[in-house]
C-alpha cells in the first residue's frame, strides 16, 4: 500500500506537495481593512483572522521571500484552539510535514487530526488512518486505521476508498468488498479518481488471487485506465501488453509512446526497459543518442537512492 507520501493524497497534502505549503491557500475574504489600514497593521482577533494571517505568513511574496512556518504555527494554534475546523486540519498537516522552524511531530499531528475528525472533518479520518496504519505518533492499529478510512470512504473521498480497498483485499474473506471499494476509488469516467486504484485492480485480475477469477482482458482494461490517468506503473505494464500483443492487440508505436511516458516519470524499470529496447532495435544506431540520454538518467536516479 502506498504511504502517506505517495500517490494522490487528500487536499491538505496535495497542496503541500504541489505548492510547497503546509496548508491550502485562502483568500483574505475574512480580513477587512479599517480606515485604510493594511491587514499586516492589524492584530487578528477572531479565529478566522488568525487563520488568514497564518496563510499570509505561509505565502511567499515580495516582502516575505520565504514562507514563515514558525510564525504561521502560532496563528494556526490560536485559530485551532478557537475551534476553527480548517485551522485544526492545517495545523495537524503542518505538524505532520514540518517546515523551516517547525519540527515534524506525528504525535501532535495525530492529536489535532483527531480533534478535527471529532468536529466533523472527513479528510482528517484519512490521515488518522494513515498514522495508525504506519504507527507514527500513535501505536500501530490496523483495525483502527480501517475504521477511519471507512468513515472517509463512505463520504466519497477517493484516497480513503483506495486505502480501505487495499487493506481489505489482503484477506480472502474481505477480498470482494475490497475490490468494490477499489472500483469506487478508480472513478470510471471521472477526473477525480485514484489512478493507483485502477492499477491495483489490474494487478488483482492479472493474478486472480483470493477467489477473484483471473481475467487478463479485464486486467488490461484497468491498466489502460490507470495509464491514461498518469500512473507510471500502469503505463509500463500496459506498454508491455501493447508491445507483445498480449492480451491486447499489438501496437508497437503506441507501446513505445506509453513506455516513454512511464520513463518520463522517472520509473527506473521503465527507463531500463526502454534503453534495452532502443539498443536492441533494428535501427539501434539511430536510437543511440536517446538510449544514452535515458541511460544517463537512470544512473542519476540510482545515485539518489
Amino acid at each position: 500500500m502506498k504511504s502517506a507520501a505517495q500517490g494522490k493524497a487528500p487536499r491538505l497534502l496535495r497542496v503541500l506537495r504541489s505548492a510547497g505549503l503546509p496548508c491550502a491557500a485562502l483568500a483574505f475574504s475574512t480580513l477587512v481593512s479599517c480606515d485604510g489600514d493594511s491587514p499586516e497593521s492589524r492584530q487578528p482577533q477572531t479565529p478566522q483572522e488568525m487563520y488568514a494571517r497564518a496563510q499570509e505568513l505561509l505565502r511567499p511574496n515580495v516582502e516575505h521571500h520565504a514562507s514563515d512556518f514558525a510564525g504561521a504555527l502560532e496563528y494556526l494554534k490560536k485559530a485551532a484552539e478557537g475551534g476553527l475546523l480548517q485551522a485544526q486540519t492545517d495545523l495537524a498537516a503542518l505538524y505532520l510535514e514540518g517546515g523551516k522552524g517547525v519540527e515534524k511531530n506525528p504525535a501532535l499531528a495525530y492529536e489535532w487530526f483527531a480533534k478535527a475528525a471529532a468536529a466533523g472533518s472527513k479528510e482528517a479520518h484519512v490521515f488518522l488512518g494513515i498514522l495508525e496504519y504506519e504507527g507514527r505518533g500513535v501505536a500501530k492499529d490496523l483495525p483502527g486505521a480501517v475504521a477511519h478510512w471507512r468513515i472517509a470512504a463512505e463520504s466519497g473521498i477517493a484516497d480513503a476508498q483506495y486505502r480501505l480497498g487495499m487493506a481489505l483485499v489482503q484477506k480472502a474473506d474481505s477480498m470482494q468488498e475490497g475490490v468494490e471499494w477499489l472500483q469506487k476509488a478508480a472513478r470510471p469516467g471521472s477526473r477525480d479518481g485514484e489512478p493507483a486504484a485502477a492499477t491495483a485492480l489490474g494487478n488483482i485480475y492479472a493474478n486472480g488471487t483470493h477467489g477473484v477469477q483471473k481475467d487478463m482482458a479485464l486486467s488490461a482494461q484497468w491498466y489502460e485506465r490507470a495509464a491514461g490517468a498518469g500512473d507510471a506503473r500502469a503505463q509500463m505494464v500496459f506498454a508491455v501488453m501493447l508491445l507483445t500483443g498480449d492480451p491486447v492487440e499489438k501496437d508497437a508505436e503506441r507501446g513505445m509512446a506509453m513506455l516513454r511516458m512511464s520513463a518520463g516519470q522517472d520509473n527506473p524499470q521503465a527507463i531500463a526497459l526502454l534503453v534495452r529496447l532502443l539498443r536492441n532495435a533494428e535501427n539501434a544506431e539511430d536510437n543511440e543518442p536517446e538510449a544514452a540520454a535515458w541511460s544517463k538518467r537512470l544512473e542519476q536516479l540510482s545515485k539518489k537512492k
